[in-house]
C-alpha cells in the first residue's frame, strides 16, 4: 500500500502536466520551423513575421514574441518592433529582445528609450558587453559628451581596450569635428592593407556626406570588405541625391534620370528589403513629380504592406493623390502631418501649409483653405539664416496670390482682377503675376486678354519657364478650338518635355473618340396621356491633327397621340470641320418612319473674339419639324442666326431668330433672348439664375393637323440651386434643384401661368465618362391648353480612349 499511492500521485501529476509540455513543445516547434522558413529569402521573412505575429497572439509565449522582434529588425522594421509588445517591461525580457529592441528605438532616434533598454542590459545581464557599449553610444547621440566618455571608460575597466571601445572613442570625438575632417582624420595613410573597421567608418562618415566618389573608391579599392547590396546602396543614395536636387530646380532631365536609377535598382532588389524598401520610398516622390502619380499610388500600396511609412513618404503620397484627383484622402494626410507639425515645432511646416490650401481648394472648402494663411510668416521682409539681415520675404506674395485665386473661385472675380492688377501696378516686372492676371482673365472668359498677360510674363521668365506658360497658352487654345496652333505646338515640342507633361494627356483626351446619348420622356398627367419620349446618339470619330472629326447618328421620337401614335427618326453622318475662328458643322441623311425623306443641313459658329460668337444654320427637312406635321406628309426647311455673349464669369447672354418653311404654305418666324447669370457662391454652394422670352408667328393654314396658333410668346425664369462635391479618384457630383415660373400668350387664347420644379444629379466619373440625369414636374402649355407634366431626362458622354 505504502508503494501504491506514491505512484498514484505520480501518474496523476502526470496526466495534468502533460497538456501542458505537449503544448509548449508545439509551440517550440512551430517557432523554430517559421525561424528556419525565414532564412531562405526575404518573401520568406514576411511570411514568417505574420505567422509568429499570429502565434504570439494565440500563446503570449516570450521566446516567440523575441524571434517575432528578431525577424522585424532584419527587415528593418524598427517601428513594427517597437510595437510588437507595449505593454511588456523591460524586466521581463530575455537579452537579445532587449538588445534589438534597443538598437530598434536607438535607429528612430528615440534615445531615452533606447537608454533605458541598454541599462536594463547593463543591470541583470553585467557579463555583455552590447549593454555598456550602447549606452555610451546612446549618450554620444545624445549629446551627452561626459555620460558618453564615462560610459567608454567603464567599457574599457570592465572588457579593455578592444576594437568596439575605440570605435566609440572615435564615434564621440566626431562631435569636436566636422565631417570632413573627421573624413581628412580617418582617411589619412589609408593603403590597401587598412582595417575593415576603419574602412567602413570612413564608408559610413562619406555616405552621410553625400561624398559618392569616396564610397565609390572605397569599394573599388577594398572589394572585400563588401557585398553587392554595398555597391546598389551607393547608386540608390546617389538617385535619391540627384531627384532631391531635381526637384528643388525642377529639372526635368535630372528628375528622369533620378526616376530611371531608382527604378532599375528597385527591379534588381528582392521587395521588403531595406534597400528595395528605400529605392520605392524615393521613387513616390520622383513619379509624381514627373507626371505619374498613378504609379507612385501604387507603390505606396506596396509599401503599406511592409507596415507604417515615415511623415515624408506620407507626404509623398499625399501629392500623388492630388494627381489622381483623390483629395479627401489626401486632405487627411496633410492633416495629420499639420498636426504632427504642430506638436514638434509649434506651427505648421509653410510647404504643409500650402499642400493644405491647395487641397482644401480642391475639395471647395475655399473658407477653410483661406484660414490657413496666417500661418505663414506674410510679413513683406524676413531675416536671412544669419538672422541679421532682411531679405525679401516670398511668402508676402504668396499669401497675396492665393487670396486672389480664392476671390477667383470663391465667385469674387471683380475682387481677384481688382487685387492683381493693384500689384502688377506696384510690381510691373512679376511674371508669375502677370500669369496669374492670365489665368484670371481666362476663367473671368477672355481668352484673348489671358493670351495678352502670358506673353507679357514671357518677357521676364527663363527659358524654361517660358515654356511652362507656353504649355498653358497651348492648352487654352485647345479649349478654345484652335487646333491650328495646337498643332503647332504638337509639331513643334517633344512629348517626353514634363513641361508639357498635362497639356499632352489633355489633347490625347480631347482628340479621343466619343459617344454622346441623350434621352427624354414627358408624361401628361392632366389631361392624362401615355408617355411620349425621345432619343439620339451620336459617335464621333478622333479628332484629325486640325481638329476635324466626323460623325455617325441616330435619333427617334414617339408621341402617344391620345391612341394614334406618332414614330419618326433619322439616320445620318456629318463632320464637324475646324476652321478656327470658324466651327463649320455638316450632316445628311435619311429619316425613319413618318419622316420619309432625306434630310441635310450645315452651320457655322463664328468667334468674333472670346466674348462673341456668331452663329447661322440651314437645314433641308428640319429635325424640328413637328411630328404631326410629318403625319400628314409636310416636312420642312429652317434658317436660324443667332449671337451669344460672354460678359463675364457670371453672366452670358443671347439672342437668335429663325423661320422654318412648311410645304403646306405655312412660314413660321421665330425670335428669342435668354439671359443667365451666377448670383451668389459659398464654398460648394452655387446660386444661379436664367431668364428666357421668345415669340413666333405662323400663317393660318386651315388644314394643318400640328399645333399652329397665329403667334404666342412666352417669358420664363428660374433660379438653380447647385452643390457641387468631390469624391476621390476624379469622381464629382454636382446635385441641381431648380424651380422657374413663367407666364404664356397666345392669340384668341387666355394667358397661362407655368411654372418648373426639377432635381438632377451631373456625375463626372474620372476623365473619360460622364453621366447626367433629372426628372420633375411642370405645367407647361401643349396644343394651345395648359397641361401638367412629370418628365425626365438622361445623358452619357464616353471618350473611347
Amino acid at each position: 500500500m505504502n508503494i501504491i499511492r506514491p505512484l498514484s500521485l505520480l501518474v496523476v501529476s502526470t496526466g495534468m502536466t502533460l497538456p501542458a509540455v505537449t503544448s509548449a513543445q508545439t509551440i517550440d516547434a512551430e517557432r523554430e520551423r517559421w525561424v528556419i522558413h525565414s532564412r531562405s529569402s526575404e518573401a520568406q521573412r514576411i511570411e514568417a513575421v505574420e505567422a509568429l505575429r499570429k502565434l504570439y497572439a494565440r500563446s503570449g509565449d516570450k521566446a516567440v514574441r523575441a524571434d517575432l522582434v528578431a525577424l522585424l529588425m532584419r527587415g528593418g522594421q524598427f517601428q513594427q518592433a517597437l510595437a510588437v509588445c507595449t505593454a511588456c517591461t523591460p524586466s521581463e525580457m530575455a537579452a537579445d529582445e532587449l538588445e534589438n529592441l534597443a538598437k530598434a528605438a536607438r535607429n528612430l532616434k528615440q534615445f531615452d528609450r533606447s537608454a533605458a533598454l541598454y541599462r536594463e542590459l547593463k543591470t541583470r545581464f553585467p557579463e555583455q558587453k552590447i549593454g555598456f557599449l550602447g549606452s555610451a553610444l546612446v549618450a554620444v547621440d545624445q549629446k551627452k559628451t561626459e555620460e558618453a566618455a564615462a560610459g567608454i571608460a567603464e567599457y574599457r575597466r570592465r572588457f579593455g581596450n578592444d576594437a568596439d571601445a575605440q570605435a566609440a572613442d572615435n564615434y564621440l570625438g566626431s562631435l569636436s569635428r566636422s565631417h570632413t575632417e573627421q573624413l581628412s582624420v580617418l582617411g589619412k595613410d589609408l593603403d590597401d592593407k587598412a582595417d575593415k573597421d576603419r574602412v567602413l567608418e570612413i564608408y559610413r562618415l562619406a555616405a552621410q556626406m553625400q561624398a559618392y566618389p569616396v564610397q565609390e573608391r572605397l569599394l573599388a579599392q577594398f572589394p572585400q570588405y563588401f557585398i553587392k547590396a554595398d555597391h546598389d546602396w551607393v547608386r540608390k543614395n546617389e538617385a535619391a541625391s540627384r531627384l532631391r536636387g531635381a526637384l528643388q530646380t525642377h529639372d526635368q532631365h535630372q528628375l528622369k534620370k533620378a526616376y530611371k536609377e531608382l527604378t532599375a535598382i528597385i527591379n534588381a532588389t528582392e521587395f521588403g528589403s531595406e534597400l528595395h524598401t528605400s529605392a520605392l520610398r524615393d521613387r513616390l516622390a520622383a513619379s509624381t513629380a514627373i507626371g505619374k502619380p498613378e504609379e507612385a499610388v501604387s507603390d505606396y500600396k506596396r509599401l503599406a504592406k511592409l507596415g507604417p511609412q515615415p511623415p515624408y513618404v506620407e507626404e509623398s503620397y499625399a501629392k500623388a493623390l492630388l494627381g489622381v484627383a483623390s483629395p479627401n484622402k489626401a486632405v487627411r494626410l496633410y492633416q495629420a502631418a499639420s498636426d504632427r507639425d504642430m506638436a514638434q515645432h509649434g506651427r505648421v511646416g509653410d510647404e504643409i501649409n500650402e499642400a493644405l490650401i491647395n487641397t482644401y481648394s480642391d475639395l471647395g472648402h475655399f473658407d477653410k483653405a483661406r484660414a490657413q494663411i496666417p500661418n505663414w510668416n506674410t510679413n513683406r521682409t524676413k531675416l536671412d539664416f544669419t538672422r541679421t539681415v532682411e531679405i525679401d520675404n516670398p511668402y508676402y506674395d504668396k499669401q497675396y496670390f492665393w487670396n486672389a485665386r480664392l476671390d477667383a473661385w470663391s465667385g469674387n472675380m471683380k475682387k481677384a482682377i481688382k487685387e492683381m492688377d493693384a500689384w502688377i501696378a506696384d510690381h510691373p516686372a512679376d511674371p508669375w503675376a502677370q500669369v496669374l492676371r492670365g489665368e484670371l482673365a481666362y476663367w473671368n472668359g477672355d481668352a484673348g486678354e489671358a493670351l495678352m498677360w502670358f506673353e507679357r510674363s514671357k518677357e521676364f521668365l527663363s527659358p524654361e519657364s517660358q515654356a511652362w506658360v507656353d504649355s498653358k497658352i497651348a492648352s487654352m487654345q485647345m479649349a478654345d478650338g484652335n487646333w491650328r496652333e495646337v498643332g503647332k505646338t504638337v509639331q513643334n515640342v517633344s512629348r517626353d518635355n514634363l513641361t508639357y507633361e498635362g497639356f499632352f494627356k489633355e489633347y490625347d483626351l480631347a482628340r479621343a473618340p466619343a459617344l454622346s446619348v441623350r434621352a427624354n420622356a414627358m408624361k401628361a398627367t392632366s389631361p392624362a396621356e401615355k408617355t411620349e419620349w425621345g432619343q439620339n446618339a451620336t459617335l464621333y470619330s478622333q479628332r484629325s491633327s486640325k481638329g476635324h472629326r466626323a460623325y455617325i447618328t441616330e435619333q427617334t421620337t414617339y408621341v402617344p397621340n391620345y391612341g394614334d401614335p406618332l414614330r419618326a427618326g433619322r439616320v445620318g453622318i456629318g463632320a464637324e470641320l475646324s476652321m478656327h475662328p470658324a466651327t463649320v458643322n455638316v450632316e445628311a441623311g435619311h429619316g425613319l418612319e413618318l419622316d420619309k425623306k432625306p434630310y441635310a443641313k450645315a452651320g457655322v459658329n463664328y468667334q468674333v473674339n472670346s466674348r462673341l460668337s456668331l452663329k447661322a444654320d440651314a437645314a433641308y427637312n428640319s429635325a424640328n419639324t413637328p411630328t404631326k406635321a410629318l403625319k400628314q406628309d409636310v416636312h420642312t426647311n429652317e434658317y436660324t442666326i443667332g449671337a451669344d455673349y460672354n460678359h463675364s464669369d457670371k453672366t452670358r447672354m443671347g439672342v437668335g431668330a429663325g423661320v422654318m418653311d412648311f410645304e403646306d404654305g405655312n412660314v413660321r418666324k421665330t425670335a428669342y433672348v435668354w439671359l443667365s447669370s451666377n448670383l451668389y457662391q459659398y464654398n460648394r454652394w452655387k446660386l444661379s439664375s436664367s431668364l428666357w422670352a421668345d415669340y413666333s408667328s405662323n400663317k393660318d393654314i386651315p388644314e394643318a393637323y400640328y399645333y399652329n396658333p397665329k403667334n404666342s410668346k412666352s417669358l420664363s425664369g428660374t433660379l438653380s440651386l447647385a452643390y457641387n462635391q468631390p469624391f476621390d479618384n476624379n469622381v464629382r457630383l454636382q446635385q441641381t434643384l431648380t424651380a422657374g415660373l413663367g407666364r404664356y400668350w397666345q392669340a384668341d387664347v387666355d394667358a397661362e401661368n407655368t411654372w418648373l420644379l426639377k432635381y438632377g444629379h451631373d456625375w463626372q466619373l474620372g476623365k473619360k465618362l460622364s453621366v447626367n440625369y433629372e426628372f420633375g414636374r411642370r405645367q407647361a402649355m401643349y396644343d394651345g391648353e395648359p397641361e401638367f407634366q412629370n418628365f425626365g431626362n438622361i445623358g452619357l458622354n464616353v471618350k473611347l480612349k
